[in-house]
């Protein structure tokens, strides 16, 4: 019966640290993890400003499919002309009129409009994908914050709830004391582990401020209600290898990447427009008068297919080449760089899932056997069969005990958000609804 007992009070000690898994108010006031993800990542100005960049080359577009429309053009003109006729000897001084109106239509130009299209259009994907990314990496930066939050606030009960145990013993140590049962050596003793305790609960304070300033570095504010702890209910790929897969297919860092490749090559493509000649159309209708000498009106019209085609540019033209084809060489490399971080990041995760979920076995049964370890140490010694120094060094050894649970626990609830953001799925997953850039087309070959 006392062994039950004792495991009653253990179950009941566990369950107050689970006091993270709710708010220590009405919930319906409390915050949640998905809804303060989705308010920092609308409030950021580093998000923001990708989606500027994202409309910025969405103009960009609008602007390359411009060439495929005709461009109209007017001129005027007034001013003194004088002529001399040689043939007649006579010179005019006239006031000369001009004015027109042109409109002109390419129809080719070494397919400069259509490779200029698709590097804009690439460039713009290539910024709605890097939108996508700073969404997640904030999505997980809110999450960290959020988490760690919760872990200090719990650290800094447990620290004041052993401060309040060292008193505790101290008062009872005083009074064995006065009472002349114990001496002054064990006061003494009382008292600086007590003092010890002040200072660890300073330290876990200073932590817990520390966490609330990241908070709201991330938020863009302080929590304004108490944090509800956020519950796993997704589920992860069953090996590194499914999960290493999906992140080079799914995640935005890798497709931005690609699509920068796209662009690059597309740019290499429309350099070699200026090696083509050029064809455009052009109406031409000119509304002169008093021109050349001649007084009186002079209308034109001219309606004419012209060829341009430069022979010679001193070697700008393939300058200008080897440079683009530099450019598909660097993003490519740019790419695989990318391609062993996204890895290194997922390895790291699925590492610390892994290890610090096992860890977590060793370190409940440690605090198992600590506490009645603990509970039997606190009845010999008020029987006196104990030293105070048992006493004490197993009270500290099941406080930090239980400070290593809370601290792996979040450490392990963490990481498992970590895989999600290095397979670049943390938004999907966790349903997050904001609005960003959304693309279509694929880059995977790239």
């Amino acid at each position: 019966m006392r062994h039950s007992h004792v495991n009653s009070k253990l179950v009941k000690t566990l369950v107050s640290l689970a006091i993270l898994q709710a708010s220590f108010t009405n919930p319906s006031y409390a915050m949640e993890l998905v809804p303060t993800i989705e308010d920092a990542i609308i409030h950021n100005p580093e998000f923001r400003e990708q989606l500027k960049v994202y409309q910025g080359t969405q103009a960009e577009l609008d602007g390359a499919e411009g060439s495929w429309l005709p461009t109209v053009d007017i001129a005027a003109g007034i001013g003194l002309e004088e002529t001399d006729n040689v043939s007649n000897g006579s010179s005019t001084s006239l006031t000369r009129k001009e004015s027109s109106i042109r409109i002109t239509e390419n129809l080719f130009e070494g397919f400069k409009t259509e490779n200029e299209i698709d590097r804009q259009q690439a460039k713009m994907d290539a910024a709605a994908y890097s939108a996508e990314a700073k969404a997640n990496q904030i999505a997980l930066d809110m999450t960290e914050a959020y988490v760690n939050l919760l872990k200090e606030q719990e650290l800094l009960r447990l620290e004041g709830d052993n401060k309040k145990t060292h008193e505790r013993i101290l008062d009872q140590i005083t009074q064995r004391t006065d009472a002349g049962i114990g001496n002054q050596v064990e006061v003494d003793q009382a008292k600086a582990r007590l003092a010890l305790a002040n200072s660890n609960e300073m330290a876990a304070r200073n932590n817990y401020n520390d966490a609330l300033s990241r908070f709201q570095r991330v938020l863009g504010r302080m929590p304004d209600n108490d944090l509800i702890k956020p519950s796993v209910e997704f589920q992860l790929p069953a090996s590194l290898t499914e999960a290493t897969d999906i992140a080079l297919l799914n995640h935005p860092t890798l497709r931005s990447a690609n699509a920068d490749i796209a662009e690059a090559q597309a740019q290499h493509r429309s350099a070699k427009s200026t090696y083509y000649p050029r064809f455009d159309i052009e109406i031409e209708k000119r509304w002169d008068e008093d021109i050349n000498g001649i007084e009186g009106k002079d209308e034109n019209l001219q309606a004419m297919l012209r060829m341009r085609y430069n022979l010679y540019n001193g070697g700008k033209d393939s300058a200008n080449r080897n440079r683009t084809a530099a450019a598909v060489q660097q993003s490519a490399e740019i790419r695989n760089n990318a391609r062993r971080q996204t890895i290194e990041n997922l390895r790291y995760a699925w590492s610390a899932k892994k290890y610090v979920g096992e860890q977590l076995v060793y370190i409940k049964e440690h605090i198992k056997l600590t506490y009645e370890t603990l509970e039997g140490y606190r009845k010999q010694f008020s029987i006196g069969r104990r030293s105070l120094l048992d006493l004490l060094n197993t009270e500290d050894e099941y406080n930090s005990a239980l400070r290593t649970l809370v601290t792996s626990e979040s450490e392990y609830l963490i990481a498992q958000y970590r895989i999600l953001n290095g397979m670049g799925t943390l938004l999907d997953t966790l349903q997050v609804n904001v609005k960003y850039a959304t693309v279509e087309s694929d880059y995977s070959n790239q």
